[in-house]
């Protein structure tokens, strides 16, 4: 889908940037009350709050209110900002990020009705932005580190805002990053007419229609995982007959190329069925703007 004017988003969802304390220092980005968004497939004015996590329990004791569960809905991306820990901090610091992380993630849970885990593909993207620290050194992390950390407080995709450029896998990193995680997020508050025009086309693009339009998600997403299934033995088949061909005596050293193929694809696959199970149980109109924004991703990161 590649219309000339991008279909513009009338209701969208917010974005609420949590800091950990008032003086916390706030992405460039996202320091206004908006973040207008323009892309081949939509555009869209996205409105910005703010809110300060001073104390974890009690702002967690405000969010879990019946009250809220409307305001928590109303939100597509949740981007905490915090400064990097510099070494003299240690794991006091390291312990509030942590338990920050963890409290937005169980109030999440809460109003979804769910304790799974979020991924980053699921509803609502979860951002955690690190910001630079004046004192240093720093705390001795690395980013592989702080992808864990986050990943196990509940999903969140670690952000490090002094990186540049891309990193070993050639994925933009820093505010680019940023910028590209909320650009591909879905923002529809409320789907009209022409929103499930676009999602026909989306759904098009992507291989997910069939036949039936309650069977459309299914068959694309198993189409895709057979696919991979397939794609999968072929790159263990060829492995194996190199390896059968190599000279005796002579030493593999290291994981080859087709190692890693075989292994990213088998990520992809787990994925996709994760993606297919997860929507399983939703109305037809949220599992379809799910499936979408979820396989996107997924695909999206495949080509990189």
């Amino acid at each position: 889908m590649n219309p000339s004017t991008p279909a513009p988003v009338h209701n969208p969802l917010r974005i609420l940037v949590l800091t950990i304390s008032p003086s916390t220092p706030l992405p460039p980005l996202l320091k206004g009350s908006d973040l207008p968004i323009q892309t081949p497939y939509y555009s869209a004015t996205i409105p910005i709050w703010h809110d300060a996590i001073t104390s974890p329990l009690e702002w967690e004791c405000e969010w879990l209110s019946p009250s809220a569960s409307e305001v928590i809905h109303s939100i597509g991306a949740w981007v905490l900002t915090f400064p990097k820990p510099s070494s003299a901090q240690s794991e006091d610091a390291l312990e509030t990020i942590r338990s920050t992380l963890l409290t937005i993630h169980r109030v999440l849970s809460h109003h979804n009705n769910t304790d799974d885990t979020l991924s980053y593909n699921e509803p609502p993207l979860l951002l955690a932005f690190g910001m630079p620290q004046p004192q240093r050194p720093l705390l001795a992390m690395t980013d592989e580190g702080w992808d864990d950390l986050c990943r196990e407080c509940g999903g969140w995709e670690w952000i490090d805002a002094e990186a540049r450029g891309k990193n070993a896998f050639g994925e933009k990193v820093g505010g680019e990053r940023l910028r590209e995680a909320l650009e591909a997020n879905v923002w529809d508050a409320a789907g009209g007419e022409g929103d499930e025009e676009d999602i026909d086309a989306f759904e098009a693009e992507l291989g997910l229609r069939g036949d039936d339009d309650d069977e459309r998600l299914e068959l694309g997403i198993s189409a895709d995982c057979a696919g991979m299934r397939e794609a999968i033995l072929k790159q263990q088949v060829t492995a194996d007959k190199d390896a059968d061909t190599e000279e005796e005596g002579e030493e593999e050293e290291g994981t080859t190329d087709k190692d890693i193929e075989v292994k990213e694809l088998e990520s992809m696959m787990l994925k996709m069925q994760a993606i297919k199970e997860k929507s399983a149980s939703m109305p037809d109109d949220e599992r379809r703007r799910f499936a979408a924004k979820a396989v996107t991703e997924v695909m999206k990161t495949a080509v990189k």
